[in-house]
């Protein structure tokens, strides 16, 4: 495995679990690959060349809690705009008992920061509360569209601006 890709996973690692997860700390740990996921149809866990998908995987319940999915706008883009950007593809608590206590919010922080550190110029999200990869979870204590753009407008600040792309479905 190349070096800068484990010193990613090392990063993300570090940036550690919230405060609803931490008496699960023995048990919940960071998984960048698809092996012995069960509970969700949600694939290509991966951390190659900055393009990130990670999940929360709690081994006594063998169950995934938590998903993210970021990477860096393609360099190509990037020149053509003169804008430096970080797509979050990905940002979702699986586990219904575990939506609403900060997970998300956790998690995104941390990537603020981290597109901060990287001289990112914005965050880049298409929020879609009923994308088709979520259809058939239940949406037990899960945002409305309404509520996840807000969310997402509540985080931006002007050190790190998210802007929002409207969903197509």
């Amino acid at each position: 495995m190349d070096d800068r890709n484990e010193f990613m996973k090392e990063r993300i690692i570090k940036w550690g679990l919230p405060e609803a997860l931490i008496r699960k700390k023995d048990v919940v740990y960071f998984k960048f690959n698809d092996d012995e996921i069960f509970n969700t149809k949600e694939r290509g866990y991966h951390c190659k060349d900055g393009d990130v998908k990670f999940c929360l995987y709690d081994n006594e319940l063998k169950r995934v809690l938590f998903s993210m999915e970021f990477f860096k706008r393609g360099s190509k883009l990037s020149e053509l705009t003169n804008k430096k950007v970080i797509i979050l593809e990905l940002l979702y608590v699986h586990e219904e008992e575990l939506r609403k206590k900060g997970i998300a919010s956790y998690y995104l922080d941390k990537l603020i920061d981290y597109a901060i550190s990287e001289n990112m110029d914005y965050i880049q999200i298409t929020a879609n509360a009923n994308a088709k990869n979520f259809k058939n979870d239940r949406k037990k204590n899960a945002l409305n569209q309404k509520e996840l753009e807000e969310f997402y407008k509540n985080k931006s600040t002007p050190k790190m601006p998210i802007k929002l792309l409207k969903h197509t479905l």
